[in-house]
């Protein structure tokens, strides 16, 4: 699958990235469009997920431990390559609470990342400052919602974090 910055995707790719990025596109996508690639998932491990090969934007899987339960929870996620790992933003649509893998994250920095049907052991630093702008900016080359999700998500942070891969 060829990933897509801005500037490269087609039409329909854009067209579906501002669709996600609206109000109502992103209370759709936030009930379904994560179910969708996490049963694509489950039926076909290993290939582009759904939302990936649709608009043509970078997406993993991320699984973490759960900050309060300690069981695996996998789900899917747009990332910012970046050149020492990926990029991720707890953006939650712009929804005025973040999600819970952003809790999950802080709770448990170790966790796996699977892109493009390889898995990646990941440790997860939160980042501010130049590092948060880095990641922001990787972020918008592949879809601009990030800044409506900003402004929507009534002055929190919304929590940026680099995975960076590790050794087994």
């Amino acid at each position: 699958m060829r990933l897509r910055p801005i500037d490269e995707a087609n039409p329909v790719q854009r067209a579906l990235r501002g669709l996600v990025a609206s109000r109502p596109g992103a209370w759709v996508s936030r009930r379904v469009l994560h179910r969708i690639d996490g049963v694509a998932h489950r039926i076909a491990p290993g290939r582009a997920l759904p939302s990936q090969w649709v608009a043509a934007v970078p997406v993993g899987m991320l699984t973490t431990t759960g900050a309060r339960s300690g069981l695996p929870r996998a789900v899917p996620l747009m990332l910012a390559p970046l050149e020492d790992g990926w990029g991720v933003i707890a953006s939650s649509y712009g929804s005025e609470r973040p999600p819970a893998w952003y809790f999950n994250l802080r709770a448990h920095p170790r966790a796996t990342l699977e892109v493009d049907g390889v898995r990646h052991p990941v440790r997860a630093v939160q980042v501010q400052g130049p590092e948060r702008e880095r990641v922001r900016e990787a972020a918008l080359a592949y879809y601009r919602g990030y800044t409506a999700y900003e402004m929507r998500a009534g002055g929190r942070d919304l929590g940026f974090f680099v995975l960076h891969p590790e050794r087994d």
